[in-house]
């Protein structure tokens, strides 16, 4: 496989790299906690110990992929902010449509399944790693994005897998130094940076030169989208010694199902043309998809204004940011939820998490405005919550846990003044 060249000839560029990056990054990580969630808990559900004990270390496998992602999308954030740019929260909603990143990055909401592994796989193989698309994971039809390039107009590039989406962002932080100059290139606030102080991540470092982006891509590429195949801690190393393992276990019980029944692909709204689509809307699980998509969306707001220059504290910033850790844990706890409630397919199948997102804009600009908007939806989401009754869900704790985000924020807000 050639590696492909992308070119980066000015800010704009680059910026537009930069933010398919950040969705690539969000994008994976959604796949793989949906994949994790879907995933058994104990041996009532057809499990010997052993297979339960295999479940088990996978999960915390997945989990930590997942957080690593997210440091990713960190990185890239502060990557963007470094010249200049806001950070990119944003990303398409699932399903993504065919063209809007390359014919080789497919990602889907699926259960935890053997075709999966392979998917997984192939999403993290390490530059130059020939591989076939996993069964069910090839595009709808082969398309190349690029057509000839504009000269000014930022736009689309081609390439096979994401860590030849770095090297192009790599290369392209070297021709703007280059011919810009350092000082001209980075012109972010170095303020705005997050470090360890906000976001306690380990690899999580300011970007402020050269020499500290070329560390941050570098970091994203040894790490796992793409990086090298030795890599003890990769993501690629990681998902094969998964796949390894599930191949071992279906050896010796070939009915051998480690994920729940759950739909794939589902959605929260039916397809406008009537398409075929796992409509999740009716019962218990219409009404938890819910609650954990505007619980989603509320983290993203808080993360997004937190990584933002929107405030001018790092106090403001780190209240946000620990409120959107917060409520992480109550969308992951729906997100679980979800895999034992029927979708109402009318096969029995169980639905799973869709991470909608809203079509208005993340950072919330007003920092006075900004808290009292958060706390007042963070109080919201704790209200539906309160009215769930559901086995095995502690609705009220959860909603507990939302009502502390909105005094924390409320606080926060009046103590500024």
């Amino acid at each position: 496989m050639n590696a492909k060249q992308l070119f980066v000839n000015d800010r704009e560029q680059l910026i537009y790299l930069l933010s398919e990056a950040a969705e690539i990054e969000h994008g994976l990580m959604c796949s793989y906690l949906y994949a994790c969630w879907s995933l058994k808990q104990s041996c009532d559900e057809e499990l010997n110990r052993e297979q339960l004990a295999a479940i088990d270390g996978w999960r915390d496998s997945m989990q930590t992929v997942a957080m690593e992602e997210m440091l990713h999308l960190a990185l890239v954030s502060n990557l963007l902010m470094s010249i200049g740019s806001p950070p990119h929260f944003f990303r398409p909603n699932f399903p993504v449509a065919p063209g809007y990143h390359p014919a080789s990055v497919v990602a889907r909401l699926v259960p935890f399944t053997r075709a999966t592994a392979d998917h997984f796989v192939y999403l993290e193989r390490p530059e130059g790693k020939d591989l076939p698309a996993a069964d069910g994971f090839e595009p709808p039809f082969a398309y190349q994005r690029r057509h000839g390039r504009p000269k000014l107009t930022p736009t689309a590039e081609e390439y096979d897998t994401v860590s030849e989406l770095y090297r192009g962002i790599e290369d392209g932080f070297r021709r703007l130094t280059e011919g810009l100059g350092e000082k001209r290139v980075f012109i972010g606030n170095p303020s705005a940076q997050v470090g360890r102080e906000l976001l306690p991540f380990d690899g999580l470092i300011p970007v402020t030169d050269l020499e500290s982006a070329l560390a941050a891509v570098a970091m994203i590429i040894e790490q796992g989208e793409g990086g090298r195949e030795d890599g003890e801690d990769s993501h690629y190393v990681r998902f094969v010694a998964i796949r390894d393992e599930y191949d071992a276990l279906l050896r010796q019980d070939p009915a051998f199902n480690p994920s729940r029944p759950v739909v794939a692909d589902p959605v929260m709204f039916p397809p406008i043309d009537a398409r075929p689509a796992n409509h999740v809307a009716a019962g218990p699980a219409g009404g938890v998809l819910d609650i954990a998509n505007a619980a989603y969306g509320l983290m993203l707001r808080l993360l997004s204004s937190g990584f933002s220059m929107a405030h001018e504290t790092a106090a403001f910033r780190r209240t946000e940011i620990e409120s959107a850790i917060s409520v992480m844990s109550v969308v992951k706890a729906l997100g679980i939820c979800l895999t034992t409630l029927e979708a109402g397919t009318g096969d029995k199948r169980t639905a799973g998490m869709n991470f909608h997102l809203p079509r208005s804009t993340l950072t919330l600009p007003q920092p006075h405005a900004s808290m009292a908007m958060l706390a007042e939806r963070a109080k919201e989401v704790a209200a539906a919550l309160r009215a769930v009754q559901i086995s095995g869900l502690e609705a009220l704790r959860l909603a507990e846990q939302l009502d502390a985000v909105a005094v924390r924020l409320q606080n926060s807000r009046v103590g500024s003044h």
